[in-house]
């Protein structure tokens, strides 16, 4: 049986408010995406339900998309559920409930190799990003090292020295300009 999410743990995981949770997952809602439900009429979330929340908030904040747009790209990257159902084999006809749970369970198998399949794109991708900012970051270094390198050493300069001159100078001056005079 796969795990089933409340929507409290759902937002937390997401990063976002349980509020923005239930407007998002209403707006889903409105564009064909079906929930299933608990005994109290409150949306449970599967994986498949986190991912396809998760892959709308990328959408939004990455793209710059609106909540409307976010919502259709995100509906055609809903798989489509099959309406072919496998042939019951003539032995478990008899065995109703046998052949509903491997029925359940190779949807579920499917669900699940879909979401595989998902989190292997978006851990490329995460890879994908990680490479570049490392690469950015050499960069970055490698340009701050040699910009260093190519500025000149500091000149170091004495400070000029000051004299006061004595109060001997100051007469002998005077003397000199009152002569000259």
């Amino acid at each position: 049986m796969e795990q089933a999410y409340f929507s409290s743990e759902v937002a937390k995981s997401l990063g976002i408010g349980a509020s923005t949770l239930r407007k998002y997952s209403s707006a889903l809602e409105s564009a064909g995406y079906h929930f299933d439900r608990g005994l109290n009429n409150s949306r449970v979330f599967y994986q498949k339900d986190m991912i396809t929340i998760q892959r709308l908030l990328k959408l939004m904040h990455e793209q710059d998309m609106t909540l409307e747009a976010a919502i259709e790209l995100a509906m055609k990257m809903v798989p489509e559920k099959k309406d072919e159902s496998p042939k019951p084999d003539p032995a478990l006809i008899g065995n109703n409930e046998l052949y509903e749970r491997i029925a359940r369970l190779e949807q579920q198998q499917e669900t699940l190799i879909a979401v595989n399949k998902e989190l292997v794109k978006e851990l490329a991708q995460h890879q994908r990003w990680m490479k570049e900012k490392l690469e950015h970051q050499e960069i970055a270094i490698r340009d701050r090292l040699l910009l260093n390198g190519m500025q000149p050493a500091p000149i170091k300069r004495e400070p000029p020295k000051y004299r006061l001159p004595s109060l001997f100078s100051i007469f002998s001056k005077k003397k000199d300009e009152a002569t000259f005079n």
